[in-house]
């Protein structure tokens, strides 16, 4: 279901756009990208094995630092650049790229993708569970939220 209908903002919409920021300071320090690929504003980015490095999500064991943010006019990070990963304070929202195939709507979980030229997108059945959740949907974008609510681990005590 499409939503994002905003009557002034509603097509304006990109992936790695900060939909809304919340109480919280948005936190999206700056990491370089040491793979070989570029990786796009809007994309899930995964942890490097070098400190303060990222690099494009390749694997279901990966770390999520956050989304790409897209500051100013670049829309993606060639290798060795820098770029900002949001980690989604509490209150914020930014806006992602769906996988082609993602059934994605509003309140849906959200899961990463990880192969193929889907891979650091959100989708319905990717294979990286998140603590976020949809809050709206234009055609290929979703903007998406932390889900404050987390459900309780069972201690046994």
């Amino acid at each position: 279901m499409e939503t994002g209908k905003n009557r002034y903002l509603g097509k304006r919409w990109f992936a790695g756009q900060v939909a809304r920021a919340g109480e919280s300071g948005i936190v999206a320090p700056s990491y370089i990208n040491d793979g070989e690929t570029p990786i796009k504003g809007g994309y899930f980015v995964a942890m490097s094995d070098k400190p303060q490095c990222c690099r494009n999500v390749t694997s279901a064991t990966d770390k999520i630092l956050g989304v790409a943010m897209v500051l100013g006019v670049h829309h993606e990070f060639k290798a060795g650049k820098n770029l900002s990963p949001m980690t989604l304070p509490h209150g914020s929202e930014i806006v992602v790229q769906m996988a082609k195939d993602s059934e994605l709507s509003l309140g849906d979980p959200v899961t990463v993708v990880v192969t193929g030229e889907d891979a650091g997108t959100a989708s319905h059945n990717g294979d990286i569970k998140t603590n976020f959740y949809v809050t709206d949907v234009n055609g290929g974008l979703a903007k998406i939220m932390r889900n404050e609510v987390t459900p309780s681990v069972a201690t046994g005590e």
